[in-house]
């Protein structure tokens, strides 16, 4: 099914490419290589996906009261979306998850080799922090920059999606222990943490754009109440989110899923499915679901109170659709 670009996908081409154009310009004689590492480099990002997190950074910002379509918050989602299809990449590399195909198509280790699918995967990772810093381009304070880096960093690094992948790689070597907690700390370390940066950095950018903020220094409870609260949803969605890919993997096709279907199982993978059975794990996706909802709900509320804030009830409604569509995929 042929999907349409969004606002994300063409920011993201736009400012990949312009990189190799400065590049080309500055050593033409390497015009051929500047070529194929734009190539390499747009492969992953071309390829779509759902563009779940830059689309959260935009609703939850926009909830808050940042005017609609703001480049600045355009920008942080596509930072984030880097990090996000950098991790996906180096996944699916034989020495980690070792996936031969990728939102439906091969992966990009299949097309350009192991070598440069790790040199693809360090770029557009590097390259969403260069693209966090721009905010200030775009009238964002630098204290509200200097928290979203935090944010981002945090997230998908040591105390976030790296760790959780190095649990998944320990769990998958000697699972015969493992229990539920242990997958559920997996799952909110590899996608809740990065949903975390993505509520928490649409909420920041949402305090700091909002039309009717009157104070651009970041040291206000309600807004690291605010934040809590924002990081605590990404948790929950995260959790949920990853139950359900364990129950679509073992129960839909290849070709529906757009990458290798029961290959968890194949390879003794831990999973909600080994460790709760499915009935059990379908039961606990809803309650995840309706728990992170009712927290969405509860985010609305401080949001109301906040002085500074110019809060739009339609969009945090766009966002509970948002989310509820994301989290109703087990049917």
């Amino acid at each position: 099914m042929t999907r349409n670009k969004t606002v994300f996908d063409t920011h993201i081409e736009t400012h990949l490419s312009s990189i190799f154009i400065e590049l080309e310009k500055a050593s033409p004689e390497l015009k051929h290589q500047w070529k194929l590492m734009a190539e390499a480099m747009l492969y992953p990002v071309s390829a779509g996906g759902k563009r779940v997190r830059p689309h959260i950074v935009k609703l939850m910002a926009e909830a808050l009261g940042a005017p609609e379509n703001h480049e600045a918050v355009t920008m942080a989602g596509c930072s984030i979306e880097l990090v996000h299809t950098y991790s996906l990449v180096h996944d699916d590399l034989p020495c980690m998850d070792n996936d031969d195909f990728r939102r439906g198509r091969p992966t990009a280790h299949k097309i350009y080799g192991d070598a440069n699918a790790l040199l693809i995967g360090d770029a557009l990772l590097t390259e969403a922090f260069s693209l966090m810093t721009k905010l200030q381009e775009k009238n964002v304070p630098s204290t509200y920059i200097v928290q979203c880096i935090e944010k981002l960093s945090r997230f998908a690094g040591l105390r976030g999606m790296v760790a959780g992948q190095w649990l998944d790689l320990a769990f998958e070597q000697d699972n015969g222990n493992a229990h539920w907690p242990a997958l559920a700390t997996i799952h909110n370390l590899k996608t809740g943490a990065l949903l975390s940066a993505s509520f928490s950095v649409g909420a920041l950018l949402g305090t700091a754009l909002s039309a009717a903020t009157t104070s651009r220094v970041f040291n206000e409870p309600k807004e690291r109440e605010l934040i809590r609260k924002a990081e605590s949803i990404g948790q929950q969605a995260g959790l949920a989110f990853q139950l359900i890919d364990d129950i679509l993997d073992s129960s839909q096709s290849s070709e529906k899923l757009g990458k290798t279907a029961g290959k968890d199982r194949a390879q003794g993978k831990l999973t909600a499915i080994s460790l709760l059975g499915l009935d059990e794990a379908k039961r606990l996706a809803v309650q995840l679901t309706e728990s992170c909802l009712s927290s969405m709900s509860e985010l609305s509320s401080i949001a109301s109170t906040h002085p500074n804030l110019s809060v739009s009830k339609s969009k945090f409604d766009a966002l509970n659709h948002f989310i509820g569509e994301l989290l109703e995929r087990t049917s």
